[in-house]
């Protein structure tokens, strides 16, 4: 089952994380995902599109930059969350390509 965002101690917990590095000047960008959503069902995948939003609409209120890559091939998957050699390596060309990921290296 699928925590909510209001439920979760992890995101409570990544949310102070974040608020406190940006109170100390850091810089951030956040990479939202992915999981395998070709492991999910409608149901489960309804719910993770949900919880994926709510990350969004917090990371835009606080004027955090963030990325949220495309769904990988479930092939460059070892399991429903963990990317692969090849997964990583696409993951790696789109994030090279994204305007948001080369103005965070000042490119």
């Amino acid at each position: 089952e699928w925590v909510t965002p209001k439920s979760s101690l992890q995101w409570q917990a990544f949310r102070r994380l974040a608020k406190r590095l940006q109170g100390r000047g850091s810089d951030l960008l956040v990479i939202v995902g992915p999981l395998n959503e070709h492991m999910m069902n409608d149901e489960t995948r309804e719910k993770y599109i949900g919880f994926r939003t709510a990350v969004t609409v917090w990371l835009k209120a606080e004027e955090i930059r963030f990325i949220v890559p495309g769904v990988l091939p479930s092939a460059e998957f070892a399991d429903a969350s963990h990317p692969l050699t090849e997964g990583y390596e696409r993951l790696a060309k789109r994030l090279a390509d994204e305007p948001v990921f080369r103005a965070w290296l000042g490119q």
